[in-house]
């Protein structure tokens, strides 16, 4: 006999962080993804290397574990934008994503911009393909 794994189980099953972030991560008062943000790419289309995180790549390691994990991303284009100027090395485009609840988890975390965001994608999101380079005019 087959047993049947009700639907919202079998997602959550799916919907997983990686097993190598630390406890917690991320945080309890994370929500679902859900709409539209913004990141300094220096690719177009942007590829898996502008979406690599410190944790990732081995970067800042005195940094919060949990925020290392994450990805920075803005909820609105201007914060984008000043973020690259500050950090060329981020890249010299902006590219754009409208996430969803099974892409991840995302907080309003302090930044240097005012709507600097978290992003905890999940486990297998294939980041890069979320975004599209768009013009500073939207």
């Amino acid at each position: 006999m087959i047993a049947l794994i009700p639907f919202d189980e079998r997602l959550e099953m799916l919907l997983q962080f990686p097993s190598d972030w630390p406890n917690g991560c991320p945080p309890d008062d994370a929500v679902d993804a859900a709409g539209e943000v913004f990141r300094a790419v220096k690719h177009e289309p942007p590829g898996d290397e502008d979406f690599a995180s410190h944790h990732e790549t081995g970067k800042l390691p005195k940094a919060p574990a949990c925020l290392r994990c994450g990805l920075s991303v803005f909820r609105e284009i201007r914060d984008a934008v000043h973020q690259r100027q500050l950090i060329p090395k981020l890249g010299s485009l902006i590219a754009q994503a409208t996430l969803q609840a099974d892409h991840g988890k995302t907080k309003l975390t302090k930044g240097k911009q005012p709507t600097h965001t978290t992003w905890w994608p999940y486990e297998g999101v294939n980041r890069a393909s979320l975004f599209s380079v768009v013009t500073e005019e939207g």
